[in-house]
């Protein structure tokens, strides 16, 4: 399954850049892992960027790494 970013904007809008950042499943970009439906024009990245020093949203976050496994190769039984 693959995940975008997507940004939430704060109240004074797209001009003062991203609040958060959402993780959505590429499938359905419009929904948050979180639940919270995001703008479909807000700007987009690539998930190589989850975990990068991005203000992301703890709970897309957590379902995040549920969805994807860490480090496959570290462990013997995945």
């Amino acid at each position: 399954m693959s995940h975008l970013l997507r940004a939430e904007y704060g109240p004074r809008g797209r001009s003062a850049g991203a609040s958060t950042w959402h993780v959505v499943r590429a499938a359905d970009p419009a929904t948050a892992l979180c639940g919270r439906t995001m703008d479909t024009d807000a700007e987009t990245r690539a998930e190589e960027e989850w975990g990068t020093g991005l203000r992301c949203c703890q709970q897309c976050g957590s379902l995040y790494m549920h969805e994807v496994p860490h480090m496959q190769g570290s462990h013997p039984y995945s």
